[in-house]
């Protein structure tokens, strides 16, 4: 995935591809890059700190557009929980 990329609707597998780039660029821890990650995975469970939510949060903000409260990303939430939040914190900021 590219920066500003345009994404009406995010899902699962774009949480999982900005968690794969970070692996590539040792963001995040390397086994990423290539391991089977499903929705129902938390952040904690693949092994991700919060210093690797810290990463994920701002790759999701320059791709997204969009500032992220400081709770947005917590270590027990799951990849499909953080598009949830994500497509509902764009959708509450087109809404004002």
């Amino acid at each position: 995935m590219t920066e500003n990329t345009s994404i009406e609707k995010w899902t699962s597998f774009e949480i999982v591809s900005v968690i794969r780039e970070l692996a590539a660029r040792n963001d995040l821890p390397s086994h990423l890059v290539d391991v089977s990650i499903s929705e129902t995975d938390t952040v904690n469970s693949l092994g991700i700190d919060s210093i690797g939510g810290v990463f994920i949060i701002e790759k999701l903000e320059e791709m997204s557009g969009q500032l992220m409260p400081d709770d947005f990303l917590e270590l027990n939430f799951s990849i499909e929980e953080v598009a949830i939040r994500l497509n509902r914190l764009i959708e509450k900021n087109n809404n004002n």
